[in-house]
């Protein structure tokens, strides 16, 4: 159940006071909501009586953690270390907290990003696998995550080794956008040869993607930390892509929260002879994972008719009205005035827009039905777009 409904709207100023309770430790959504329900805001639960928290159903001993640590955090002064370092907090409900992961069992109250999360966002598939990657993995993650990208697609992973490095890589040189979601603070990079390859993703002048995390900064990568970290990677996607893992990978833990999500998984078969690929043809055999062997088969879930029409009914219907956003109508007046199938490179000069942005404008405004993919590329209006 998302923290704020619909009857206890956000609360703008209260981000402050959310930090401070996420840095107390130990106190998560479901607590959050007994002070949220029970204060009205975050704001005056901060500044609560020992007994006011007692009556709001906290533990004594959290109380006693509460009431200890406020003394020593001016939640004011973090604000402006965040700021700092370009360091952007989300907050449950907030509007620049995704959606789609607030609706998870259990999503995490804060989220730290650098960089910047945008609309193109909400069409996101994530891609996990084994940090021992095989060359047959490489070539297949590159090939599939690079055309996924390319049609405005963003590819979620985890910053890791092996197949996530090579997915964040392939979605940015096709000019796409990537997320990559961290077992630690924003700026404790992990591992630490791929610095090179976060600074990209933030890159503030290319809007290649955000790096993520419910870590506060400064939180190092123990072990303890991963596993909830992948129910982020699958909360932010609408499917999972998962390619080479053992029976024992970590990779399988983002499919087991996928599932749990109501996400939709995704697998790269591999050879019977490689270890690698054994959690994978598991996961096909067990009927758990979609086999799939190009980005096509995976679009093909995205468009009507597939993995659209397993959303709930409220995506639903906030999907089925045209022209939503200023870059919609543009496209749409675009495909109009010519009265023809139009090849997506002649919208790209039309708009002025980057490629990456129409195929995602695009492929959002097939999936309302609005717009029909040709080869080409090209694209059409429907009778619902004209």
């Amino acid at each position: 159940m998302p923290l704020v409904e619909e009857d206890k709207p956000y609360i703008a100023g209260d981000e402050k006071y959310w930090l401070a309770f996420s840095r107390v430790g130990g106190i998560g959504i479901v607590r959050l909501r007994r002070l949220f329900d029970y204060f009205g805001s975050l704001e005056m639960a901060w500044a609560a009586r020992a007994g006011d928290f007692m009556q709001a159903g906290l533990e004594p001993k959290l109380i006693e953690r509460v009431v200890n640590f406020r003394p020593g955090f001016d939640p004011d002064r973090e604000l402006e270390k965040l700021a700092a370092q370009n360091i952007e907090l989300a907050t449950i409900g907030a509007p620049n907290y995704p959606e789609r992961l607030a609706q998870i069992y259990n999503p995490p109250p804060i989220l730290y990003i650098r960089g910047a999360l945008t609309p193109q966002d909400n069409l996101a598939l994530a891609v996990v696998g084994t940090r021992q990657a095989t060359g047959y993995g490489r070539s297949a993650t590159a090939s599939i995550c690079a055309e996924l990208a390319g049609q405005g697609v963003t590819i979620v992973s985890g910053l890791a080794k092996g197949i996530d490095t090579v997915a964040h890589e392939a979605a940015l040189k096709a000019g796409g956008r990537t997320l990559a979601v961290l077992g630690s603070g924003v700026d404790v990079i992990y591992p630490p040869e791929n610095r090179h390859l976060a600074a990209k993703i933030t890159d503030p002048a290319a809007q290649n993607g955000a790096i993520i995390s419910e870590y506060a900064p400064g939180v190092q990568p123990e072990a303890v930390n991963f596993p909830p970290r992948n129910r982020i990677v699958s909360g932010l996607s609408l499917g999972v892509f998962v390619v080479e893992s053992n029976l024992k990978g970590g990779a399988l833990i983002t499919v087991d929260f996928a599932i749990e999500q109501g996400r939709e998984v995704f697998a790269l078969p591999g050879s019977i002879y490689n270890n690698a690929s054994a959690g994978v043809n598991r996961l096909i055999r067990q009927g758990s994972a979609r086999l799939v062997t190009s980005a096509e088969e995976i679009l093909e879930e995205l468009r009507p008719g597939g993995l659209f029409d397993a959303q709930d009914r409220q995506t639903q219907q906030e999907l089925l009205g045209a022209g939503d956003t200023e870059i919609e109508r543009q496209l749409l007046k675009i495909l109009r005035q010519a009265g023809e199938p139009v090849f997506v490179d002649e919208i790209c000069q039309e708009s002025g827009l980057p490629v990456a942005e129409v195929n995602s404008q695009l492929v959002m405004l097939e999936l309302k039905g609005f717009v029909t993919s040709m080869s080409g590329p090209r694209y059409a209006l429907t009778r619902l777009g004209q």
